[in-house]
């Protein structure tokens, strides 16, 4: 199997990686949506910048909370799943 490459950012890095304001980015920690990869040095996955900045565009452009965005970005991540496993199920018959 191949390497995975993960990259590691503070969280200062990560709040203008994401193009989040600090208190924002807070308010998905304290929900639970997001969380460091290693609390400890507070260091985030790289990976999560794009659900983040998902999220945020969902509540600016519907006026919504932050827990509604990660609900509905969570939602989208399931459908999409979904509709992955169908393909493949499709794929053999």
């Amino acid at each position: 199997m191949g390497k995975v490459d993960y990259t590691f950012l503070s969280f200062l890095q990560f709040v203008q990686e994401a193009e989040i304001e600090e208190k924002k980015c807070q308010e998905y920690i304290d929900i639970g949506w997001l969380q460091p990869i290693e609390k400890e040095n507070n260091l985030f996955n790289s990976d999560d910048i794009f659900k983040i900045r998902k999220a945020e565009r969902l509540c600016r452009d519907f006026e919504i909370p932050c827990h509604a965005g990660a609900m509905i970005v969570d939602l989208l991540e399931k459908i999409d799943d979904l509709e992955n496993q169908i393909a493949q199920l499709k794929n053999i018959e």
